[in-house]
């Protein structure tokens, strides 16, 4: 395969900031319609938390469908102390950003798992980085910036290859954090049952010495 030459993202994708919270977008009024908002607290270096998602009260005559995402956008932490990388699940569709949450969506040039792929290795991540406006305590990454980033585009074809060998790569990393899980759990209960056994519950339980 012949070298691609970098393409700069603001040739192969949409980028923008979410919503600020204290603007003209969110109401204090409870009677207003609501909407889920993405905030930095919802990305996680796994993926989005979901507990974390806010609901927030709409304005009137306020167009926030700029802000709203799309299945499979990259949302990425902008002002934070560590970079995240998240690709958005189909749950999230329709849903809002905040200004601390930056999201790209990608054209039909790139697959956005490839970009995320990208943008979560070390190499990626030192990209962002050199891109950011970077303090001792925290990293700002500006949609300016972002844009300059570049990078070689594969085919389509190689692409799609990508992408599935991406999705056996999670399929089997998840499989082997739930067998993990059950092999902790195991464990744990094999503890307890050896500390408590012959006890008339079964299950155990500490008892308090007193002096």
């Amino acid at each position: 395969m012949a070298e691609q030459k970098p393409t700069p993202l603001s040739e192969i994708a949409e980028i923008f900031v979410g919503l600020a919270r204290h603007g003209k977008g969110l109401s204090p009024d409870e009677s207003r319609p609501t909407c889920k908002l993405i905030g930095l607290k919802a990305l996680q270096a796994y993926g989005l938390d979901f507990e974390a998602i806010e609901t927030v009260h709409l304005a009137p005559d306020f167009d926030f469908s700029y802000y709203q995402i799309a299945r499979e956008d990259i949302l990425l932490a902008c002002r934070a102390t560590e970079m995240r990388v998240v690709l958005a699940p189909p749950e999230v569709q329709g849903m809002l950003i905040d200004a601390n949450v930056m999201a790209i969506r990608c054209g039909p040039r790139l697959a956005p798992q490839v970009l995320a792929a990208y943008l979560r290795h070390p190499a990626g991540k030192a990209a962002l980085e050199h891109a950011s406006q970077s303090t001792t305590l925290q990293k700002n990454l500006t949609v300016k910036e972002l844009k300059r980033l570049a990078l070689p585009i594969p085919p389509r074809e190689a692409q799609t290859q990508l992408v599935q060998l991406l999705e056996v790569a999670e399929l089997q990393y998840q499989l082997a954090l739930q067998a993990a899980d059950k092999r902790l759990q195991v464990a744990q209960q094999i503890v307890i049952n050896t500390l408590f056994r012959g006890s008339s519950n079964g299950a155990g339980a500490p008892t308090t010495a007193h002096g």
